[in-house]
This record gives C-alpha cells, structure tokens and sequence, in this order.
C-alpha cells in the first residue's frame, strides 16, 4: 500500500504540477511565438497551374528559400494542377483556412477584386514585369485594396505579358472579322470590350481554354503569348492579332490566421522573400517566356498580324468605354476608381 502524503506535501505536489502544466502551455501555445521556439509548420501551396507550368518551379524555388531563410520552420508543399481547389475557388479556399497559400487569377471571381481589376483594363502595361510593379506600387498606396484581401496575407500580386487575340479557323484583321466570333474571356473587362467589338466572350478558366478551341466551343480566345507555349495553345490556333489588349491579374495569398500563428521573425522572413521581389521575378518569367513563345510560334507556322496604330485607333473607339464604366462602377461602391486609374495611368508612363 502507498504511503499518503503529508498535507504540505501534497500542497508542495499540486503547486509544483500546477505550474508545469502552465509553462508547457505556453511553450506549446499558438500564436506569434510558435516558430520561434522551433515549431515547424507544414503548409500548402494550391494553384491551377500544370505541375509542367513554369510557376510551379517558381513555387518550388520560394518554398525552398523559405524553409531555408527560417531554418527549416516552413515548409510548404505545392498542389498544382487544382488539386485541392478548383481555379475560381483559390481565394475563397485561402481566406477560409482551406489552405495556407493560394495562388489564382482575380478575374475569376468576378466583382470580388474591384480595385485589383484595375490592371485588367485595355493598354495598360507593355510587359509583365511593369504590370506587376505597378500593381503592387497601386496595392502599397492605396489601403482600399486591403478589404479586397479580407481572410488572407497578400504576398504578391502580379499580372501576365500583355494578352493577344488568338483564332482557329480564320484570321482577324478587321473589326468585321471579329463579329460574330465565340471568344474565351478571362475577365469580366474583357468580356465587356469584346461584345463591344462584335464578339461573343466566353468566360473561360485558362484550364478548359485548350479543349475549348480544339472542340470548337469557341472560335478564338484572349490570352497572354505566354500561354501559347506553356498551354500549348499553338497546337490548336492558327491566327494571332497582336494589341497588347490587355493583362491578367494574379494573386499569391496566405491564410492570415496561418500567418499570424508564424513568430515575427518568420512573418518578416516571408514578406521580405515576397512582394515587389516576387512580383519583378514573376513578370520578367511572363515575358520571357512570352517572347518564346512568339518564336515557337512562327515556326509552328501561326500567322501573326499586328494592328497598326490607326487600326488600334479605331478598336479603341468601341474598347475605351470599357474604362469609363469601370470607373463609375468602381466610384459608385465609395472606392476610388478615378484615382487608382488616373494614377495607374501615371506608372504606365501613357
């Protein structure tokens, strides 16, 4: 039989379990302390991209910067090709915890990204790595653009090179060649100046975009030349007609409570890693693989017609509109359409 403790003693016992019990809850506690004590944190990294798309290895590349930069405390696995969520799904799927990062286009989850869309405007950048550098300078001005992130960390936003029109069975060098033409759509502006010019826009994830030429559910589609290679768009199309249109807009988001759970350290560590950095580094990918992908092809025998700058003149007559309504739609949800605008114009240098 167990001897009884003496009640001192057992005062001693309790009080010594007592603050054991405290000091390992606030050793294995969350918040922004957890990292630092050498907790490791296995996240995920969803996105719509092929796991053969380029972006993945940017992913790959960030992630293992990462887990080196905080010595082992982050690591990230990727989930390409939709795995986890579906393309109009990432930011949703981010904001609610579903998973840690999110990497998605705006234009997907129309109205969601008002101030964001600005980008999504005809002519507003020449390459990607300006789009995205003007994206990002637009989204550290002005602090409207954080209730668009509402449930995340926004790490980098940025846009594709400039996006052309692309068609299967016929060239367009004309307004009147476009009229009538089923044409995917990655976003709501687009769509609006396209019906504008005759076209009927389809909206369209970039993920459907190849099955949808080749099937002939659309005539043609507005993509960036980048996705002529990476997509392999140019098994399926035979005409492009070069505008410089317009950019798609692109977020990489973490889950903000998965984020505020990292140490400080490790917070700076990823922002520092991300933003502008990124942003640069993404876009001069874009269009480097843009300007490849116009050689590829040429040699696969696509046709490229350039719009001379009095053809733009007279598509711009019936595309501008598109900007004055984005304004006034912007404006009248008490944002700041105008200013955003007129000050994306001023980093364009137009």
């Amino acid at each position: 039989m167990k001897k009884a403790l003496p009640n001192c003693s057992k005062l001693f016992y309790v009080l010594i379990v007592g603050i054991g019990i405290l000091f390992l809850a606030a050793c294995s506690g969350g918040g922004k302390s957890a990292s630092s004590d050498g907790e490791v944190h296995e996240l995920d990294f969803s996105h719509f991209f092929p796991p053969t798309h380029f972006m993945e290895e940017e992913i790959q590349a960030f992630a293992s910067e990462l887990e080196e930069k905080t010595d082992g405390r982050i690591k990230i696995t990727s989930y390409p090709g939709a795995a986890l969520a579906e393309p109009d799904e990432h930011f949703d799927a981010a904001a609610t915890g579903s998973v840690d990062f999110a990497l998605s286009v705006n234009g997907y989850t129309p109205g969601e990204f008002p101030l964001t869309s600005v980008m999504e405007l005809p002519f507003m950048a020449k390459t990607a790595v300006s789009g995205s550098e003007n994206l990002m300078k637009l989204m550290n001005e002005f602090d409207e653009f954080k209730a668009e992130y509402e449930g995340t960390v926004p790490l980098w936003l940025y846009t594709t090179d400039p996006g052309q029109l692309y068609t299967v069975d016929k060239p367009v060098k004309s307004l009147e060649d476009l009229k009538g033409m089923k044409i995917r759509s990655p976003s709501p502006e687009t769509s609006e100046w396209l019906e504008a010019l005759g076209a009927t826009p389809v909206s369209m994830p970039m993920n459907e975009n190849f099955e949808a030429l080749e099937r002939g559910v659309v005539d043609g589609t507005i993509a960036p030349w980048e996705a002529v290679k990476t997509w392999g768009l140019d098994e399926v199309i035979n005409y492009a007609t070069v505008g410089n249109f317009y950019s798609t807009t692109m977020f990489v988001v973490m889950n903000e409570e998965a984020f505020n759970q990292l140490s400080e350290e490790d917070q700076e560590t990823i922002m520092d890693l991300a933003g502008e950095r990124m942003a640069k580094k993404t876009g001069e990918v874009f269009d480097q693989f843009g300007a490849e992908a116009i050689e590829q092809a040429k040699e696969k025998g696509v046709e490229i017609y350039e719009l001379s700058d009095t053809e733009l003149e007279e598509w711009s007559e019936f595309i501008n509109p598109t900007i004055e309504n984005w304004i006034n739609n912007v404006n009248g949800k008490g944002l700041p359409g105008q200013e955003v605008y007129d000050r994306a114009v001023e980093l364009s240098g137009k």
